[in-house]
């Protein structure tokens, strides 16, 4: 029988401003010292004083408007009172009552996912457990430099039917997030997801702080194997917080489930009504850069490239994007751009876990390389096997293949033809009884003996003309 299954999740994204929610230090923690950048006011000191970071407010806003949400014109803040560790007064200026954006929407194939809110608040300090993890540790360790970073929190509804379902949607959020420049990918923990999953109706549980879009997927799905297992023993699945344990591919579970009323929301008394105007808000909408679907649509009209290309390009990142714009001005063969970019440059970066923007490949030596094809200095096939050198080294493509093979006109064809045949009777013999897999053979050899750089076709052609 097959499960019903039942999935939300809440997107907790770092925002990429400057400085932290409600202080004035930094809050890129990279390279840092432990408790280095901290004052009063994110160790939540007696008497210190919070102050909204504006900027924060508006990349709230941008997210919310990305994402299909109306926002709400007066927002305020709130305590949510709880007990851990990474959080030295006991609390978290958070959006409970009156979030920064409600109702949205993002379309994913078929499904549309709604929005219920998005919601912008500080991030707790980072836990470091010392012999184990959250579940086993024998002590903890506590930075609190991530204390007060400016986090936009995103709930979902229900509405995922699978966990790849919710990854795929992970990828279009995270894209979402980078066109709008609010969020960087290669801070740690910048985006971490709770996730919420029942089956067939049932109680509700939920996997906290994954990192990780493949992470989500596998959590998901183990935790989708775990309850229909508890179904087929006729136990009740309970509600409560797990963990998932990357290494081990389980989750394991760290307590039963607050409910909302627990926390005991109040408003923070330290911190002003936000009054987000008409104009404030217009103003924003106006100045928003393109995002991803928008941008892709553009590309299939104005490059003509099929709606694949133009999905991976624009969704493979903003850096990706561009170089594919960029080297259209330098090769005026969006097709044929957009086809070496998805089948070898993008494949090959993958392989080597690369951007584009961190790779050393440019530009103008991607157009001098799809030159040299379409000038017929290089044969398409060799030019397959050059790719991954380039990619690797991001040599200028005629550096890399001067001094080494070179393409074959057709009298030196001929003549490595001519000795290949003459060295190979057994074969040839074969060819000439009808066994084609004979000629296969020759052609490969004549590759080897041109390192590949002649045309497969036109050697075929000769060997035929030839042994008539």
């Amino acid at each position: 029988m097959t499960s019903e299954v039942m999935i939300g999740i809440e997107t907790h994204v770092q925002l990429n401003t400057k400085s932290k929610m409600f202080c004035s230090d930094p809050s890129d923690q990279k390279d840092a010292e432990p408790n280095s950048n901290t004052c009063p006011i994110c160790l939540g000191m007696p008497g210190s004083k919070p102050k909204v970071n504006k900027v924060a407010v508006k990349y709230g806003v941008l997210v919310g408007l990305a994402l299909n949400c109306s926002i709400n014109k007066r927002v305020f803040f709130s305590r949510k009172a709880y007990f851990y560790p990474d959080l030295s007064k006991n609390f978290q200026i958070t959006q409970y009552e009156v979030p920064i954006a409600v109702n949205g929407k993002v379309q994913l194939g078929t499904n549309t996912i709604r929005i219920r809110r998005v919601h912008i608040e500080e991030d707790p300090a980072k836990l470091i457990y010392s012999g184990g993890d959250i579940t086993n540790s024998k002590g903890v360790l506590i930075d609190y430099n991530r204390a007060g970073v400016p986090l936009a929190e995103i709930v979902t509804e229900p509405d995922f039917k699978s966990p790849k379902e919710v990854r795929s949607f992970l990828e279009r959020l995270s894209s979402i997030l980078e066109y709008l420049g609010v969020y960087d990918s290669t801070r740690e923990m910048s985006l971490r997801v709770d996730a919420n999953i029942s089956i067939n109706g049932g109680e509700r549980v939920e996997v906290k702080n994954i990192t990780g879009f493949e992470n989500v997927e596998k959590a998901l799905s183990y935790e989708i194997v775990r309850q229909n297992g508890l179904a087929r023993m006729n136990v009740s699945v309970q509600r409560e917080t797990r963990h998932f344990d990357a290494e081990m591919r389980t989750t394991k579970s760290l307590r039963k489930k607050e409910y909302e009323d627990d926390y005991g929301y109040i408003f923070d008394p330290d911190l002003p009504m936000v009054n987000l105007g008409e104009d404030y808000v217009l103003n924003i909408k106006s100045s928003m850069p393109e995002l991803p679907e928008q941008m892709a649509r553009r590309f299939e009209a104005e490059y003509n490239i099929n709606e694949y290309y133009a999905g991976v390009i624009v969704y493979a990142g903003k850096d990706m994007a561009k170089f594919f714009e960029d080297t259209v001005k330098l090769h005026n063969n969006p097709q044929i751009v957009a086809n070496w970019l998805i089948n070898y440059v993008l494949k090959s970066l993958n392989w080597r876990s690369e951007r584009i923007s961190n790779s050393k490949i440019r530009p103008d030596s991607f157009a001098e390389f799809l030159d040299m094809i379409k000038n017929g200095e290089i044969t398409e096939r060799y030019a397959k096997e050059l790719i991954k050198k380039y990619v690797d080294t991001g040599e200028s493509p005629k550096s890399l293949i001067s001094g080494g093979a070179k393409k074959v006109d057709k009298s030196e064809l001929i003549k490595i033809v001519a000795s290949i045949i003459d060295s190979n009777s057994e074969a040839v013999a074969q060819f000439r009884s009808g066994r084609l897999e004979a000629l296969q053979f020759l052609i490969g050899q004549v590759l080897n003996k041109t390192q590949k750089q002649a045309d497969p076709k036109e050697i075929k052609e000769i060997i035929e003309s030839s042994l008539k």
